[in-house]
């Protein structure tokens, strides 16, 4: 059973892969038609990037929010299409959206937190952290975790499950699910995609800090940074139904299909999912984590590093975003309804081609 959400790659010091995108070259041609063959910085990348949007917006009825900044200057803030099609509401660059694996990036600025004040370091395995730990996994450390190199499988979801994301477990039943998992391999020597170990890393936080997951990330995170918007599913402050962008299926909770109908968050996903965010709160996020604000060396550098990311989720909602060092360039785009994911993945290319060039 897949679950809802798939990453394709995390920060570079900590990235692994889940699948290879691949893009036919007459993107590339497209685009330089679009620019008039050119490769100049700033305005005339964002506007051929711009005409690709509305381009593909009409050929795939796609909404979303898009942003760009070249250089530090932000060339590029829009939106398109709708954010709720059934209520008639517009999408606007200040909507909701849920933010899948995205979390996985809260969880890692969560453990370097920690690496950071002493409270635990890379080499910290399992047996040092939980009880009674299975012989072949009790010498996997954080940084294996972090890196996919655990072994574990993707995914803690079972067959009885009634949804692979939204089925509520809690903590202890996840740790018993990670801790009982026959290995993919042993642990170090290969790669893969595990959401189970970023489950087992929010389990550290709560385990090692003595905090609620969230509020952990709230107190040391969120509200350092000025994210006021970003919280879990099944939650909802002061926010009302048209704030959010209601995702588009094929899979639906609630109606409309937005985070605060999805329940509370399940271990199932938590660490690695099970939270809503907006365009302005995710580029707060990474300022602070690159700033020198939130992490100090060698740990802030792993949010500096060059980096392109690709979430998405069969509730409606994926998200892309790429930057260069130090995050001068970035591009970051959202989108909620059916035919986006294809889009998505044109524009991500195209954003991709941009930061790389400038």
């Amino acid at each position: 059973m897949a679950s809802k959400w798939a990453r394709l790659s995390v920060g570079q010091l900590l990235m692994f892969r889940t699948n290879v995108i691949a893009f036919a070259s007459s993107l590339a041609l497209a685009l330089s038609s679009l620019s008039g063959g050119t490769q100049a910085k700033g305005s005339a990348d964002v506007a051929a990037f711009r005409d690709l949007i509305a381009t593909l917006a009409r050929q795939h009825d796609f909404s979303g929010v898009a942003y760009v900044r070249i250089d530090g200057i932000e060339f590029l803030r829009t939106a398109w299409g709708d954010a709720n099609r059934e209520l008639g509401v517009p999408m606007t660059t200040s909507k909701i959206f849920a933010i899948g694996s995205r979390s996985m990036d809260f969880t890692i600025a969560g453990i370097l937190m920690l690496v950071e004040r002493g409270k635990l370091t890379l080499t910290t395995t399992l047996a040092e952290v939980f009880d009674a730990v299975p012989e072949d996994k009790a010498g996997i450390s954080v940084e294996q975790l972090l890196r996919g190199q655990s072994g574990l499988h993707d995914f803690p979801a079972l067959a009885s499950d009634w949804d692979p994301d939204l089925a509520w477990i809690d903590r202890a039943e996840l740790e018993r699910r990670a801790l009982a998992q026959e290995l993919l391999f042993e642990p170090g020597s290969d790669h893969a995609s595990s959401h189970t170990a970023y489950g087992l890393l929010a389990a550290i936080i709560e385990r090692i800090s003595g905090q609620d997951y969230f509020e952990f990330l709230k107190a040391n995170i969120f509200d350092p940074a000025g994210m006021r918007t970003t919280a879990e599913y099944g939650t909802a402050t002061d926010q009302r139904v048209p704030d959010f962008a209601a995702g588009g299926g094929p899979a639906r909770m609630g109606v409309p299909n937005i985070p605060p109908n999805w329940g509370r968050v399940s271990w199932l996903v938590r660490g690695s999912g099970g939270m809503y965010s907006t365009l302005d709160d995710l580029l707060r996020f990474y300022h602070f984590v690159r700033s020198g604000r939130a992490l100090s060396e060698p740990y802030g550098q792993v949010f500096r590093d060059d980096n392109v990311s690709l979430d998405g989720s069969d509730r409606g909602f994926e998200i892309f975003s790429a930057s260069d060092e130090g995050g001068s360039d970035q591009v970051l785009v959202m989108v909620n309804v059916p035919g986006g994911g294809e889009a998505l993945r044109l524009l991500a290319k195209a954003g991709e081609e941009m930061v790389a060039r400038n």
